[in-house]
């Protein structure tokens, strides 16, 4: 009896570590996509232009593993910080998995920035990276880049030459390690073994 406990354990074992495996080995292809809004667009305040206000975006990654990459420029036509282009505005990143039934928001403020009257330029700032929940029970985190954008002397330096790329860092934590099928295989080998040894030893 000692034996088949033992087999049994060995078999379960083998089988989590087998599972636990393919799940760190396989990595997985995200398709998603993103939309930018939020009042950070006009006046009052610093009005900003953007590359793009949606865009999609496509990677592989193994549990564990991180990408960055372009999301979209950020500039302002505006030609200098004054009255009221201090304001904080808001600028809204949500993002879509489908096929993850995973979506979500990254919160951003923008203002203009004038120090002293020598340096003007406008400013971009994230909140706390946004994670995801995925369907498979893994998540993708999500950090969004903090900018600096139209830099100058005295006044802002005006236009899409002078902006910035926010950039997008995305994590993937696989789900824990979980029996699958495959374990049960692995059992049922392990108790018809052991039936077999047993019947050997009757048998002798």
């Amino acid at each position: 009896m000692g034996g088949l406990v033992q087999i049994l354990k060995s078999a379960a074992l083998g089988g989590l570590f087998v599972v636990s495996a393919a799940i760190s080995a396989a990595a997985v292809t995200f398709n998603g996509n993103y939309s930018l809004s939020g009042n950070a667009y006009s006046e009052p305040g610093l009005v900003i232009q953007t590359s793009a206000t949606t865009g999609a975006f496509s990677f592989n990654l193994n549990s564990g593993q991180s990408t960055t990459f372009d999301l979209f420029s950020i500039w302002t036509n505006e030609n200098r910080v004054n009255g009221n282009n201090t304001r904080v505005r808001t600028l809204l990143a949500d993002f879509m998995l489908s096929s993850f039934g995973a979506s979500g928001t990254a919160s951003g403020t923008t203002t203009g920035v004038n120090v002293a009257g020598i340096a003007q330029y406008g400013s971009l700032s994230w909140a706390a990276p946004l994670t995801l929940t995925l369907n498979n029970g893994g998540t993708l985190t999500i950090a969004l880049s903090n900018e600096t954008f139209n830099l100058g002397l005295l006044r802002l330096s005006s236009g899409i030459n002078w902006a910035a790329t926010v950039q997008a860092t995305a994590t993937y934590r696989a789900p824990s390690a979980v029996p699958l099928p495959a374990s049960g295989l692995l059992l049922a080998a392990a108790v018809a073994t052991a039936a077999g040894m047993r019947r050997r030893r009757r048998a002798a």
